[in-house]
């Protein structure tokens, strides 16, 4: 097997690597798109959440993708994503916790 090293990480198939990480970027800007459709129509906070989770999570992948290195990320990338999921999880418990 041909392996090409970019930095410090072998990657087996760099153009699918690529390609993924496009996919997955498309895929989350649609997911952002149908959860601020949802969100426009009810105005339910955890539609919001969702959207912007989706939003940075394709983000990221749009700046792993400009990176010389796809496969080593940057920390404060993980913090962005962390602050996202924490964003959905203040949503859940503030939906669940509000008197009915």
């Amino acid at each position: 097997m041909n392996l090409y090293t970019n930095g410090l990480v072998p990657i087996a198939h760099p153009t699918l690597d690529l390609f993924l990480l496009g996919y997955i970027a498309a895929l989350c800007a649609a997911a952002a798109v149908f959860f601020l459709r949802y969100w426009k129509e009810t105005r339910d906070f955890l539609f919001l959440a969702f959207a912007v989770f989706f939003i940075v999570e394709g983000g990221t992948r749009i700046l792993d993708l400009s990176s010389p290195s796809p496969n080593l990320i940057v920390g404060w990338v993980y913090i962005l994503r962390l602050l996202a999921v924490l964003l959905i999880v203040a949503a859940i418990l503030r939906r669940n916790t509000r008197p009915a």
